[in-house]
This record gives C-alpha cells, sequence and structure tokens, in this order.
C-alpha cells in the first residue's frame, strides 16, 4: 500500500470570496468552466452560474426540457450524463499512487 496522502479538492468553496462584508460565490466573469462545457453548449445546453461554476439547468430545443430529458434517459437503449466535475475531488500523492488505487 502507499504511503502517500490524500487530500480533498472543492475548487467551488475556493471561489468564494467577500464582497462588502458579506460571502459571495464566483460572478458570471469568473466561472469555472468543466470539461465538457463545450459539449454541454454544443448540444443546446442553457448554461447558468452553479457554485462558482458554469452548468447547464436544461437543454434547449426538440430533445430538451426537463420532462423529455427525464424521460430519454429511461427509454431502452438511452442512457444520460450526469457533469459532475464540479463536485469535490481527490487527489492522491506518494510513490504508489496507481498501485494503491488499483487495490481500492
Amino acid at each position: 500500500m502507499s504511503t502517500g496522502s490524500v487530500r480533498f479538492m472543492n475548487s467551488a468553496f475556493a471561489k468564494i470570496h467577500r464582497i462588502g462584508g458579506r460571502r459571495s460565490f464566483a460572478t458570471s466573469e469568473n466561472l469555472v468552466k468543466t470539461s465538457l462545457n463545450e459539449l454541454h453548449k454544443e448540444l443546446g445546453g442553457d448554461m447558468v452560474p452553479f457554485a462558482g461554476y458554469e452548468l447547464p439547468v436544461l437543454y434547449k430545443g426538440e430533445n430538451g426540457g426537463v420532462m423529455k430529458e427525464h424521460l430519454w434517459c429511461r427509454d431502452d437503449g438511452k442512457a444520460a450524463l450526469f457533469d459532475v466535475s464540479h463536485m469535490g475531488q481527490i487527489r492522491w500523492h506518494g510513490k504508489d499512487q496507481a498501485d494503491f488505487l488499483e487495490k481500492i
């Protein structure tokens, strides 16, 4: 087993700053974009600020809308993808990190 360490990261919390003595999340000018940001936009994602990130709240177009999205992932042969890259992250450190991850 690795003698490395685990560090929990959540960049949304790093984006919290103070404005006029009050806590405030990042503004739309400095939102973090996930790796799937461009794909969300290409597929018609209605992007909104959420916890310091730019994320889709729903998709526009013929196949968009809350009910259609809900039903889509329940049809035979179809699946849905939820972008969780804005949530907490774990970074493993240590010389045997790859071997350790294979074991857990």
